[in-house]
């Protein structure tokens, strides 16, 4: 039997418009990222989309935390759904125009960061940067030198 792997978006904000094409995008980078991570079997993952207010509701909730962050994720692994990835998409834009750069690709980059981490790859690992280029670079969204710089 092939493996299956599902990616579900929930919009749960009206902050900001989601962007024609961009429920692809974020589909096509969950399931490059499990692939080029090398996972193996049958899985969900969930991405929802929030605003600001909204994830700094979650973060407090659901992990203890108290302020506004560009994304949440959490491992679940119950039921066949690998984990959830929560992109404030309010938080996405800002950081659009802080590296001149555009919502997709914002989105596209915290969606990879939380899917690494339901894998089990935190962002403070040492191959994560690495790891990080290799799959934005297959989104054809190669890190550009002024975001790597400011970074």
């Amino acid at each position: 039997m092939a493996e299956k792997n599902k990616v579900v978006i929930t919009d749960i904000q009206k902050t900001v418009k989601v962007p024609k094409g961009l429920r692809m995008l974020i589909r096509r980078c969950c399931l490059a990222t499990i692939r080029l991570q090398g996972f193996s079997g049958s899985a969900e993952i969930d991405v929802i989309f929030t605003d600001n207010e909204e994830i700094r509701k979650i973060n407090e909730k659901v992990f203890g935390g108290s302020g506004v962050e560009n994304m949440l994720y959490k491992p679940m692994n119950d039921d066949g759904v690998l984990g959830a990835v929560y992109v404030s998409l309010e938080r996405a834009g800002e950081l659009a125009q802080t590296y001149f750069s555009s919502l997709q690709r914002e989105a596209v980059y915290l969606t990879v960061l939380g899917v690494l981490g339901i894998l089990g790859c935190p962002p403070e690992d040492s191959d994560s940067r690495a790891r990080e280029e290799m799959i934005m670079y297959e989104m054809g969204f190669p890190m550009s030198t002024a975001y790597t710089l400011s970074k």
